[in-house]
């Protein structure tokens, strides 16, 4: 029977037996595996057992579900120790339940190797395990490991303390020949020394480090220390342990949180006749637990700048793309506009716009650009101005919408396109010519009966923009008699979403609106409201845009 083991929680250690076929891990107190803490989904993952194999599929969460630091975006199949991470919980899977307790969950010392003799390993220390006594050192390293600690805690750019740090591990062991601080790059796959400091002169020109010592301490996340490196079994192949000579060598790992390791404090000596001790090891330890905390913390500071700078660029952007929608609305005798817009992202890809064609011709336009975020504001962003471009050079808005769709055609969008609603108002004789290209249709509510009416036919819906090059617009015409009201809105009006994953339909808008007269203010407010208290209590999933105007009753 497979299991999961827990390795960060309320419950480190616990192992928690899948004995169903589906397994919810969530914040509800009713799933199979019940997770605490706030940025925790209520139903946030599940692990589905078909036919005699393990998946795990993300329920659509906030924060993500992650996989051996991959996030899950479709169902993933588990195999054997992989680790899955939901916020601050973290896990492994195991296929069989009987899976021994990893070294950082054990109360033990990690086990010898096989044939110790083989060997010459004096000392390991694992990073969760071993506690430097601070009663137990000298007063030599106490001091020194407090001025590192010390050092560390007072700044978040370490770049210029590492050297110092290893200057410190040089005045503690007199022995040391050569000190390293060795990290992973970017990638992940090299490690890069970005320290080095050798005692003698002429050792400043071999910058060599075993990476065979390196990487036995970064895969087991253990301290080790070698009497003589040069004739460890364990290291016996690596060419710069032959090269350096090295008689004893101490290695730290430095890792996060998570235990994962990104590099190590590295010191070593050609002298055996002055080899390092456990103590020694104990010590390195402590200097490379405090490394390892203040690694973490500017880490986690860099990010936070990173998102904050993000969260102002987003900001910015919000505020540009405000910009591109009109400041007022438009002021026409007998006739009255209101429109409203928010954004589901900090930028969106809704667009609205009034443009005053002539004296008494006035389009309003509203459109949904496919997705979200920072692309579909960007198209967002051309649209507005190319549709402004071919409104006023076109006298119908038939062929300014054409015209429209070639432009965006010519930018190559590839698979981006556009719906879009093109309404030309003519205060003379009370007419509405619509163009809808793959839009919602709009809604005319007449206040003679007080009831909707669809306002473009099925048969002149042509095309999103953007997906047929060439493609010819048609046309409807519709009039306006005093009270009536149309109403232009984008598909996050009805496709929003209750707690119960229920749209709010064409049919909320009818339930909103029923039974009484409107003017293009109150309709438009109406609706919104309808829209808001449907869908309380859930993220709002996508853009919300709407243009009501109507004419005025008499």
């Amino acid at each position: 029977m497979a299991s999961l083991l827990v390795l960060k929680g309320t419950n480190p250690g616990q192992r928690i037996q899948l004995m169903e076929d589906t397994i919810v891990l969530g914040r509800n107190p009713d799933c199979q595996v019940p997770i605490g803490g706030t940025a925790v989904s209520r139903n946030h993952a599940q692990i589905l057992h078909i036919q005699g194999k393990y998946y795990i599929e993300d329920l659509k969460s906030r924060n993500g579900t992650f996989v051996n630091n991959e996030q899950v975006t479709s169902r993933l199949p588990l195999n054997d120790n992989d680790r899955i991470k939901i916020c601050d919980f973290l896990c492994t899977f195991h296929e069989t339940a009987a899976q021994p307790l990893p070294p950082e969950l054990s109360p033990e010392e990690p086990e010898p190797p096989e044939d110790p003799a083989a060997s010459t390993v004096e000392a390991s220390l694992s990073h969760v395990s071993s506690n430097l006594l601070l009663e137990s050192q000298p007063a030599e390293k106490v001091k020194a490991l407090l001025d590192i600690t010390t050092n560390l805690s007072k700044t978040l750019e370490l770049e210029p303390l590492l050297p110092k740090i290893v200057d410190s591990l040089f005045q503690v062991f007199k022995q040391a020949d050569r000190g390293f601080i060795i990290l992973r790059d970017e990638t992940g796959k090299r490690l890069v020394p970005k320290v080095f400091k050798a005692r003698r002169a002429a050792d400043e020109g071999n910058s060599m480090f075993s990476r065979s010592i390196v990487k036995q301490c970064m895969e087991t996340v253990q301290a080790l220390l070698s009497d003589d490196a040069s004739h460890d079994s364990r290291f016996s192949m690596s060419q710069s342990i032959a090269d350096f000579r090295i008689r004893s060598v101490m290695c730290a790992p430095l890792w996060s949180q998570e235990g994962k390791t990104f590099g190590v404090i590295q010191v070593d000596t050609q002298d055996r006749t002055k080899k390092f001790t456990k103590d020694d090891l104990e010590f390195l330890m402590g200097v490379a637990r405090q490394a390892s905390l203040a690694f973490e913390n500017a880490k986690m500071h860099e990010e936070q700048i990173v998102t904050e700078r993000f969260k102002r660029d987003l900001e910015l952007a919000r505020e540009v793309q405000r910009g591109f929608l009109p400041r007022r609305v438009p002021e026409v005798a007998g006739y009255e506009f209101f429109p409203y817009y928010d954004s589901a992202q900090e930028v969106g890809g809704d667009y609205y716009d009034f443009i005053q064609v002539s004296s008494h011709r006035l389009a309003t336009l509203v459109g949904d650009v496919a997705g979200k975020g920072v692309p579909a504001a960007l198209l967002m962003a051309k649209v507005s101005a190319d549709a402004r471009f071919c409104m006023l050079t076109e006298t119908e808005p038939a062929a300014g919408v054409t015209k429209l769709n070639a432009l965006l055609q010519q930018a190559g969008l590839s698979d981006r396109f556009v719906t879009l609603v093109a309404a030309m108002l003519d205060t003379n004789d009370h007419t509405v010519t619509l163009v809808n290209a793959g839009h919602p249709s709009p809604l005319i509510y007449r206040a003679a009966t007080c009831v909707f009416e669809e306002a473009t036919p099925k048969e002149v819906v042509g095309l999103p923009l953007g997906v047929v090059d060439g493609f010819e617009y048609a046309s409807c015409q519709i009039k306006l008699e005093p009270g009536d009201c149309l109403l232009i809105f984008t598909d996050g009006v009805t496709d929003a979403m209750d707690v119960q994953n229920l749209q709010f339909q064409v049919k909320g808008i009818y339930n909103a609106a029923r039974g009484e007269s409107f003017t293009p203010r109150t309709l438009g407010e109406r609706i919104v409201k309808a829209v808001k208290q449907h869908a309380a209590g859930r993220d709002q999933h996508d853009d919300i845009t709407l243009a009501c105007l109507g004419r005025k009753s008499l």
